[in-house]
């Protein structure tokens, strides 16, 4: 990963989380074109999320990036009930993602 291409993605990061503060933000499926620039990421937020349709919404509202992205949303106890299950999807991005914010 570029230098510009992490900056990018911890300015969408650092939006997110003044936003909402959330527990966690994990980037994973991180996708380059052949010369190695970032075509587009995914986030993963896990918090205290009330609506996630209202949040993603406020999210692709509020939250500029020049590169493409997408959000998964897990409440704190969905996270934590799955990211141990190896046939959970919240397993693989707590294993292979890449920890932005939180612990």
């Amino acid at each position: 990963m570029d230098e510009r291409s992490d900056k990018v993605i911890e300015e969408t990061v650092d939006q997110i989380v003044k936003l909402f503060s959330p527990s966690r933000v994990i980037e994973y499926n991180t996708k380059y074109d052949m010369d190695g620039k970032l075509r587009s990421f995914k986030l993963c937020i896990v918090g205290k999320i009330q609506d996630k349709k209202k949040m993603l919404t406020q999210i692709f509202d509020e939250v500029d990036s020049e590169i493409p992205y997408d959000i998964l949303l897990y409440t704190d106890e969905q996270f934590e009930e799955l990211k141990d299950s190896s046939d959970a999807f919240a397993s693989r991005v707590n294993q292979k993602g890449r920890l932005r914010y939180g612990k």
